[in-house]
């Protein structure tokens, strides 16, 4: 009878190490079906979309990518939400933002060494930051100050301040693709005569392509 006692204790106490391990584990992350698969998103997770805006088609011709839009991952109440930088900075359920996207279309994208590059402490300061830049306003010129974001901006520096990563490289603006009519009449729109060729700047390809990234999933 004293043997079932322990045996039966030791199996209890089991379970619940596994039980608190996992719940720990998951506390950061949620399960989001798609193409009937379970996919895990965790915080600060980096997730890439495409749009037909006219600024949009700019960017890409611009940044030869797939890409003219992309967020961050952060969850609220235990729901999945994507901070993302448009006017203003705010945070947008993850499910309408994959639904605002060229035919529902994403990407996400993870450090290949997460558990060692964020630490718990550091998602609390990520996150606080976050708030901070809510409600600043959409940055149309591209500028390198915190007065007005946009979306790739707003993703490297919460990376670069909050976890301590540099996601890319910085680069000027001239050394992007400024040669498709469609581009050269957004700069002239936008900056006149006199565009701000040595801006520094960061797009979300310049994100995506970065070696510190891996491809979670993409549909």
């Amino acid at each position: 009878m004293k043997k079932r006692i322990i045996i039966g204790s030791i199996l209890f106490i089991s379970s619940f190490i596994l039980f608190s391990f996992y719940s720990n584990k998951n506390e950061n992350s949620s399960i989001y079906k798609s193409n009937n698969n379970k996919i895990a998103y965790l915080e600060g997770d980096i997730i890439f979309q495409s749009s037909q805006s006219t600024q949009c088609k700019a960017v890409k011709l611009a940044t030869h990518s797939e890409y003219s839009h992309v967020g961050m991952i952060t969850y609220i109440d235990g729901k999945p939400f994507v901070l993302e930088a448009v006017e203003p900075v705010r945070t947008t359920e993850l499910a309408t933002w994959i639904a605002h996207g060229t035919g529902g279309h994403y990407t996400v994208m993870r450090l290949k060494d997460r558990n060692n590059e964020i630490l718990d402490a550091e998602i609390k300061i990520a996150q606080q930051l976050a708030k901070k830049m809510i409600g600043t306003h959409y940055d149309i010129y591209f500028n390198w100050s915190d007065d007005e974001l946009y979306c790739s901006e707003l993703v490297w520096k919460i990376y670069k301040r909050g976890y301590g990563v540099e996601l890319c490289s910085l680069r000027t603006m001239k050394e992007f693709d400024l040669s498709s009519p469609e581009v050269k009449t957004i700069m002239k729109q936008r900056y006149g005569n006199n565009p701000p060729l040595t801006e520094l700047v960061v797009a979300p390809s310049d994100l995506s392509n970065s070696p510190l990234l891996f491809e979670v999933e993409k549909k």
